[in-house]
């Protein structure tokens, strides 16, 4: 059987982010043309207007035709601005994804969606919402690089007698104390996201002093060292002074490592005892596809009466939905789940669940992993 068409390929990978923006849609909604067409049952030529792209007019995204060559100034317009992207997408089109593995296929598509974004965008004349929203979307873009740090470092450096040992409300002033008095300007955020900015600034210091990453660290060892002269009798400067003496490295190295090892430290005992319901500590639970509704049987003589949790009840009011359709952060944890199942070839929403592989298939075009994206 042959592969889908690309742009049926394309379609798949874009479906979290088509749901994300109706979520945020129905949050502020964006009047476009094509939506005041849907919503007064108009015809396209009622309201055949120019597109942002020189020489093409709304009618003419229902032409075969003009949408092919729309395609391709899209395509050179990717190509232009980042040519390693452009060239993978082109080899991924022309071969209509055979001989692609997974997830090099995956990676081309994911690598080039922030390009049709913007391409989307200027089409219907929507770049300055489209700019505001991205704006908003990065402001969080620290809680899952905290996520990663949390599940892929913090907790494993403690095993489980150490983890007896941590007292996560000792650990939990130190480091509100440590954010108050050095990195205040993250107060402003909630609670998760303020913690998430923190330790993102202390990591890019640690690689900037131990990789020569090129980034200036010295702001972010100003801001440590101010908090510890401030608090060398509370609990951050006990908690500091003793982590400084279990690190290894000297001066400023010593410094950032020893504040990260205050957030690893509170992390691994906020994460083992589930006090905090953050995404950064959410983890994927097994599913039992059987039984994907949890029933409850109330009455112990009568086996075959099933009814749902009271916990998961929901009062319906009239025919509207019974839930709120979540925030921006539930969107966003979603797609950052979907990006952690691409890397992996895991992303079963497009495929569906197959079975395990026996081997794996060597890829037969690498794409660098560093490409830039527009902003």
């Amino acid at each position: 059987m042959r592969p889908k068409p690309p742009y049926l390929l394309a379609m798949d990978e874009a479906r979290c982010y088509h749901n994300y923006l109706h979520f945020l849609h129905k949050r502020s909604p964006i009047k476009t043309y094509m939506q005041f067409n849907s919503e007064n049952g108009s015809s396209p030529a009622s309201h055949d207007f120019e597109l942002g792209i020189s020489g093409f007019r709304f009618s003419d995204l229902f032409d075969a035709i003009k949408l092919a060559e729309l395609t391709e100034i899209f395509y050179s317009d990717v190509a232009a601005s980042e040519p390693v992207v452009g060239a993978a997408l082109k080899k991924y089109i022309d071969t209509r994804g055979d001989g692609f593995e997974k997830r090099a296929a995956s990676k081309i598509l994911t690598d080039a969606a922030p390009f049709l974004s913007a391409f989307i965008a200027r089409l219907f004349h929507i770049e300055p919402q489209r700019n505001e929203l991205e704006k908003e979307l990065l402001i969080q873009t620290p809680i899952w690089r905290f996520k990663f740090f949390v599940q892929r470092r913090a907790i494993k450096q403690y095993k489980a007698d150490q983890l007896a040992a941590l007292n996560e409300n000792e650990l939990w002033m130190g480091l509100t104390e440590l954010r108050n008095n050095g990195f205040d300007a993250t107060l402003v955020r909630d609670e998760e996201l303020s913690i998430a900015e923190l330790t993102a600034e202390l990591l890019d210091a640690e690689e900037a002093l131990t990789k020569d990453a090129g980034i200036n660290a010295s702001k972010t060892v100003a801001k440590v060292n101010r908090a510890f002269e401030k608090l060398k009798d509370k609990t951050f400067g006990r908690l500091f002074s003793q982590y400084v003496l279990e690190e290894d490295g000297t001066g400023d190295v010593l410094t950032v490592k020893a504040a990260l090892h205050l957030v690893e430290a509170w992390s691994a005992a906020a994460f083992f005892s589930k006090s905090r319901r953050w995404y950064s500590f959410r983890t994927p639970h097994a599913l039992d596809y059987q039984n994907l509704v949890h029933l409850i049987h109330p009455d112990q003589k009568l086996h075959n009466i099933m009814r749902g949790a009271d916990s998961e009840l929901r009062r319906r009011d009239g025919f509207k939905l019974t839930d709120d359709r979540g925030t921006m952060r539930d969107a966003l944890f979603e797609v950052d789940y979907c990006l952690i199942c691409h890397e992996r070839d895991k992303d079963s929403c497009s495929t569906g669940l197959r079975e395990p592989r026996v081997g794996s298939t060597p890829s037969v075009y690498a794409l660098e992993s560093s490409s830039s994206r527009p902003r």
